[in-house]
């Protein structure tokens, strides 16, 4: 889990060096598109061995949730100090304890809500206007990298159970892939931010970094799924917080400012606050 965060932190500084030049959601497009071109090849040189199907919808919506939530993660990463960016994004077993709560009836104790009014409380600090220029709208899009992400992760059990789970990734990357296509069909000025820009070719520096930002991108989600197989998920789940700290030293590095102390006491209460979610959720080990 400490080599995906690195990865994943390296990640997030390709993403940073690429998109002041290259549209944000353009980003988003290569490494789904090359994490697409993966799944494929994995399918095609190793099938799966049992009948897939049954839940199109479902496969539809973790497709369509997930990637939306990675285009807004990608969009975090261009305007906020990268540690802000995973931040937010690290909200999501907050936001899947109480979207459980809501979709499938699960039964929300003391340290849930603990869970809950930690991480919301680690979302205002996070978000002070001292630290960041956060307008309204790029405040939105960081608190959706984190919902579409529980959203997806929501739907992946159901999956799970249906699908190889290449499928299911496979419908993340699709979906990340064919999103940001469509979105160069709306007019630019109808957007309130600049999330959605005209496309820009790359230079061959730029189509290298790519490359390296699809490299690094799929061996964290790799190794990342290493982790969750070997040990138990909560365990795994409290390590993976330490990426959030990871980016922000790297994001220092690139140029970020130094986060405000509330900031950082805000890193700290998601970092808790997730944790403890995960610590809380049971989990049943897949055979």
């Amino acid at each position: 889990m400490l080599l995906a965060g690195l990865l994943f932190t390296a990640m997030g500084m390709f993403v940073k060096v690429l998109t002041p030049n290259l549209p944000a959601i353009e980003v988003a497009f290569a490494r789904n598109f090359f994490g697409l071109l993966w799944v494929l090849v994995a399918l095609i040189l190793n099938p799966p061995k049992t009948k897939q199907g049954g839940k199109p919808f479902i496969l539809f919506f973790r497709g369509f949730a997930g990637g939306s939530a990675m285009m807004a993660y990608f969009y975090n990463m261009s305007v906020m100090p990268l540690g802000t960016a995973f931040a937010f994004s690290y909200t999501s077993p907050i936001f899947l304890a109480l979207l459980s709560m809501i979709f499938i009836h699960e039964r929300v104790s003391l340290r849930i809500w603990t869970a809950i009014f930690m991480g919301f409380g680690g979302i205002l600090l996070i978000s002070n206007p001292q630290s960041i220029d956060l307008s309204f709208f790029g405040f939105l899009i960081g608190i959706y990298s984190g919902i579409g992400a529980a959203l997806a992760y929501l739907s992946v059990a159901e999956l799970a159970k249906n699908y190889d789970p290449r499928i299911i990734i496979g419908s993340l990357m699709l979906s990340g892939s064919i999103l940001p296509l469509l979105m160069q069909f709306v007019p630019y000025e109808n957007y309130p931010i600049a999330l959605f820009k005209p496309f820009v070719m790359p230079n061959l520096q730029e189509w290298g970094l790519i490359f390296g930002l699809g490299v690094v991108s799929m061996y964290a989600q790799i190794y990342m799924t290493k982790a969750y197989s070997l040990g138990n998920p909560p365990m795994i789940g409290a390590i993976s917080y330490v990426t959030i700290f990871m980016a922000t030293l790297a994001g220092i590095i690139l140029g970020d400012q130094v986060p405000h102390g509330l900031v950082i006491i805000g890193m700290i209460c998601i970092a808790c606050g997730g944790i403890l979610a995960a610590f809380s959720r049971k989990y049943k080990k897949v055979k």
